[in-house]
């Protein structure tokens, strides 16, 4: 059927949906719609907040590293709190039996007088039992002396020191007064009469000893078990504390992960929306065709629903760049993006293929509405300029490389023929709407 020539400069109707003169319903758009039509330009400017989120990462890891080496620390702290008191205890238990020593030695002393005063009331020499009895007091008197060397060398109190001082004097004499008992059998009377003012010296200072050697071992415990018990409770507190930021912070990590991971689909779904925008425009670039033609080829077949594109070509574009500069050509794309967006239903899809070039995908929509809508967004391009336009419809077959080839090819035939026209593919004869520019 063959169309009357139609004038751009001629009154253009108020815009209309194209839904309301095609008859098959729109489909449904389970997600946003491609073109964003009627929606104002995106703006990719608000990226993510991903380096600040992995900065807090690291503070968050570093603070529970750290959380954990303080727990660690306070751990060792008291390892070696406990190996320090086990060398007092050792230290409070060498003095304790040095106590007890002298106080043994002491009573054996006695014991070694009262036998000695026996011989002298007897009048007779050394008995073999009184010179062993001195053999084995000087023995254990030289094995204590080892054990007070021993016990010098220790963390003692000042007084605890003096007075083991004065016990080593007191030891060499009376091994000096012991030796000629042991040594000559008939001086055994005289030797160990000899020696009573120095039995009486020893004994005394043996005495003085063992209440200062006592007093410094209770000291001693006391002081190592309230040393150990503070450490303990101090260390205690700092590993439950530790260990509770520590459980905090990792808390704090895991819910930054999750917020990272997170922000990462926010950043990878504005990358993906980016590289499917045109920069210029704000509207589809070719690789958003490239994705969302088969979907609504695939969307179509299962619907039964008819499936239209259109190619659309600004007519002398270079002309007009030449003429207004680089910056007014841009200013035509971007005005003519967004002005054919408003006239456009949710589920097309607007399209720059390419420098002045243009693609409509139009679903549910035949070739007679998709010329009816291109109709609609001659007269909305500022400064009287005029388009071209080539619409092919899917006939369920062909791939969609070979749906574009044909509306392209409508295209260069209404370029060809005058431009300012619609031609459709395959009724070039009985659609061509050579148009003036008026």
């Amino acid at each position: 059927m063959t169309r009357s020539p139609a004038s751009v400069s001629a009154p253009v109707p108020a815009p209309a949906s194209v839904s309301a003169a095609a008859p098959a319903a729109a489909p449904d758009h389970t997600g946003p719609d491609e073109s964003g039509a009627g929606a104002p330009h995106q703006d990719f400017g608000d990226t993510p907040r991903l380096p600040r989120i992995r900065r807090r990462l690291m503070v968050v890891g570093i603070s529970a590293l750290a959380m954990v080496g303080i727990a660690i620390a306070a751990s060792l702290t008291e390892l070696v709190r406990d190996v320090q008191l086990r060398h007092r205890y050792e230290e409070t238990l060498a003095i304790s039996r040095l106590a007890f020593d002298a106080e043994s030695l002491a009573t054996r002393l006695h014991a070694l007088q009262d036998l000695s005063a026996e011989q002298n009331a007897l009048a007779s020499g050394a008995s073999p039992a009184l010179r062993n009895a001195v053999r084995a007091l000087d023995i254990d008197l030289a094995e204590w002396e080892r054990r007070i060397a021993d016990a010098a060398g220790r963390d003692l109190p000042l007084d605890a020191r003096g007075q083991i001082g004065r016990l080593q004097p007191a030891i060499d004499t009376m091994r000096a007064a012991l030796a000629p008992v042991i040594a000559i059998p008939g001086a055994a009377t005289a030797g160990v009469a000899a020696k009573a003012d120095f039995d009486r010296a020893y004994l005394a200072a043996v005495e003085a000893a063992q209440g200062t050697l006592l007093s410094a071992v209770r000291a001693g415990g006391d002081r190592a078990v309230i040393a150990g018990r503070t450490a303990r409770e101090i260390t205690s507190a700092i590993i439950v504390g530790a260990s509770i930021l520590a459980l905090a912070l990792g808390a704090a990590h895991v819910a930054l992960l999750n917020q990272e991971r997170h922000e990462s689909r926010a950043a990878l779904g504005v990358m993906g929306e980016m590289l499917r925008t045109d920069p210029l425009t704000g509207i589809t670039n070719r690789r958003g065709l490239d994705e969302n033609l088969p979907v609504e080829m695939a969307r179509a077949k299962r619907n039964g629903t008819t499936l239209t594109v259109a190619m659309l070509d600004l007519d002398f574009f270079k002309r007009y760049n030449s003429r207004r500069g680089h910056a007014g050509g841009d200013s035509l794309l971007r005005t003519a993006s967004q002005s054919w967006r408003r006239q456009l239903r949710p589920t097309d899809t607007l399209v720059r293929y390419g420098g002045e070039e243009f693609t409509l995908v139009l679903p549910s929509c035949a070739s007679e509405q998709a010329c009816q809508l291109i109709a609609r967004l001659r007269p909305v391009l500022p400064d009287n300029q005029t388009f071209s336009a080539g619409v092919a419809t899917w006939d369920f077959e062909e791939s969609g490389e070979a749906l574009l080839r044909r509306a392209d090819q409508a295209l260069l035939l209404a370029k060809k023929t005058g431009r300012n026209r619609t031609i459709v593919s395959g009724r070039e004869e009985q659609i061509s709407l050579p148009l003036s520019a008026g």
